[in-house]
């Protein structure tokens, strides 16, 4: 017997995201690109251990991703910043 995984979406995680977006504002460029690459790894590989289809891994590592830099973009307006 096998099931289809279906996580809870992460681009809907909103603490998860203002918590992403919010440290990366709060860093160099650089350093901050580096922890998001290091948040989608972890997402990745979570998922790909829970079982969930690569198609749908991709999809949620996306979406995610791009929650987390309408976020940033978000702060960075709101705060009259720059990257």
């Amino acid at each position: 017997m096998s099931a289809i995984v279906l996580p809870f979406r992460f681009a809907r995680r909103l603490p998860q995201i203002r918590k992403t977006a919010g440290y990366m504002v709060s860093v160099p460029a650089n350093h901050a690109e580096g922890h998001l690459r290091e948040q989608l790894r972890r997402l990745e590989d979570g998922l790909r251990k829970k079982g969930v289809a690569e198609p749908l891994i991709r999809s949620e590592v996306g979406s995610y991703e791009g929650a987390i830099r309408a976020h940033l973009w978000r702060l960075l307006i709101s705060q009259g910043g720059a990257a």
